[in-house]
């Protein structure tokens, strides 16, 4: 049993239902680990706790996300599809990518350490003397995390290639359950380090998880590294554009970390705390249906099927909008009562909450171009080509810093959350133009109407969520969390049929496609 559920390869609709799930559940252990945090740290201690993941994260990204999404899954899968049965050239690719990679790796890691101090300057100016100290301190622990994440994210880029995302799309869950277990039980024994211990285990389960899928797929660890074989040429040749269009990416993050360690304290878990909570649609939709059709695209483009590549890039298009424009408007409805049923706890006081809750106003307009830029992306990245989306990254960046800029004079922290939807909104539909021109067109009308029809669906349900806000204010009292949680499901349980309703009514065929998959996936018929 155990055995056939980290070797079963999916279909991309079956996969999006899995990754889809496990997000879900991901994204909810997420928000409780923000909010077991919020309450018992809300200060000095969680701005020092998330400015310090800043250096690991860009890290990670830089040099590890970077290499599996552009470079390794295309090549690794077009290795695969050539030899046939025969996978030692493939599996000698990646004990040659292991080696070179925690090599290289644990020595960056090991200079970063040492001048953890100096770098704290350059990613929180803003924060007093002994702040600085305690980011310092936390980072240098968390920098192990990288190192687990390699390897993790190596097998999940393994499994990713045989179609199998069980294991990988429970990892995430097991991650932030670390960290849950790091704030709650390890902070009492070790003080404030306990959050980056936790950070650690996190991470440590999060690729042990993942790793006997890679054995039972034939994988056998060699000491070996041919840095002169074709594969890791050429991989390294895709890489070098999607490493510096993710380091733009971070440069992005840690601009924006800068600038919120000047403003009033708390600014900086308050942007983070508000891009956590609007990131949940977007990973459970933008990424898992982007993850989930990449090895087939790869593959697709491998055999030159390039009019099955565009029909997957407008199915899933359009099945990322289906999800993604409703979340907008219930986001946006339901703010309020999402900021406080996470985060009204403990230290978080009103300010906090306040604003919290303008910021994630904010993060709605952009969450369908953040959404949609993980499908275009991997789509450039399937098609060998890591540079579009690069030179598309750096124009994003200039925008989202310039307007960063001014729009804090006026909006305070709330104005990073404003410069980060405009200038990803425009990153997407710059990205989309291209890919269409590549793939000789788009089918542009069809898409519009499509997108009429969702947004017609939404300001419906829209509407209704706010009229079913208003009648249980009448029915419950939202001082307390079951009446504000009563209030939020039933608002939220009403929208979501409603939306369900009329895009059925004007014969929106995602509804039945969708549902399809996770009827099958929990066995309903």
């Amino acid at each position: 049993m155990i055995k056939h559920l980290i070797t079963r390869k999916s279909t991309v609709l079956e996969a999006t239902a899995i990754l889809a799930v496990a997000s879900l559940v991901s994204r909810i252990f997420g928000v409780v680990r923000d909010s077991v945090i919020a309450a018992r740290y809300a200060g000095d201690v969680s701005d020092a706790y998330l400015a310090a993941f800043t250096i690991p994260d860009f890290i990670f990204n830089l040099l590890i996300l970077g290499a599996l999404s552009s470079a390794f899954i295309p090549i690794f899968t077009e290795y695969l599809q050539k030899n046939g049965s025969d996978k030692d050239e493939a599996w000698g690719i990646v004990n040659s990518i292991v080696n070179l990679g925690v090599m290289v790796l644990a020595i960056i890691l090991l200079i970063v350490a040492v001048f953890a101090p100096t770098l704290v300057h350059l990613v929180a100016p803003g924060f007093e003397n002994e702040k600085k100290e305690m980011v310092a301190s936390l980072m240098r622990i968390m920098l192990l995390s990288p190192l687990f994440f390699g390897v993790s994210n190596l097998a999940g880029g393994i499994l990713n290639s045989f179609k199998n995302f069980f294991t990988y799309a429970i990892a995430p869950i097991l991650y932030n359950l670390g960290i849950i277990v790091g704030a709650i039980y390890l902070v009492p024994q070790f003080g404030y380090i306990g959050l980056a211990y936790g950070v650690v285990l996190g991470a440590c389960l999060h690729m042990l998880v993942q790793l006997p899928g890679v054995f039972a797929f034939g994988y056998r660890y060699r000491l070996h590294m041919d840095l002169r074989h074709p594969a890791i040429r050429r991989m390294a040749v895709l890489m070098v554009p999607r490493t510096l269009g993710i380091g733009i990416t971070q440069i992005s993050t840690i601009v924006n970390t800068v600038i919120a360690s000047f403003l009033a304290g708390g600014a900086v878990s308050v942007f983070k705390w508000a891009d956590n909570l609007q990131s949940l649609p977007i990973g459970i939709f933008g990424v898992s249906f982007a993850v989930a059709v990449f090895p087939t695209l790869a593959e697709k483009y491998s055999l030159q099927k390039l009019d099955e590549f565009k029909d997957d890039v407008v199915q899933v298009l359009r099945q990322v909008i289906f999800f993604i424009i409703p979340s907008m408007m219930l986001y946006w409805v339901l703010r309020a009562q999402i900021v406080r049923l996470v985060f009204g706890y403990g230290l978080f006081g009103w300010d906090y909450t306040r604003f919290t809750i303008s910021a994630l106003a904010f993060f709605t307009f952009g969450m369908l171009g953040q959404s949609v830029i993980h499908l275009l992306a991997r789509s450039f990245y399937a098609l060998h080509d890591t540079k579009t989306p690069l030179l598309v990254s750096a124009g994003s960046l200039v925008l989202n810093v310039a307007l960063a800029l001014v729009l804090v004079q006026y909006l305070d922290v709330v104005g990073l959350a404003a410069a980060i939807s405009i200038s990803a909104t425009a990153n997407a539909g710059l990205l989309l133009v291209i890919l269409g021109r590549r793939l000789g067109g788009m089918p542009w009308r069809e898409l519009a109407g499509y997108l009429g029809k969702i947004g017609s669906a939404s300001l419906a349900m829209a509407g209704v969520g706010y009229l079913m806000l208003r009648v249980m204010n009448l029915i419950v009292t939202t001082h307390t969390v079951l009446g504000l949680f009563a209030q939020t499901a039933v608002a939220a349980s009403v929208a979501g049929l409603t939306y369900l309703a009329v895009a059925r009514l004007l014969k929106i065929p995602e509804v039945s496609q969708i549902l399809q998959p996770f009827r099958r996936l929990f066995k309903f018929r």
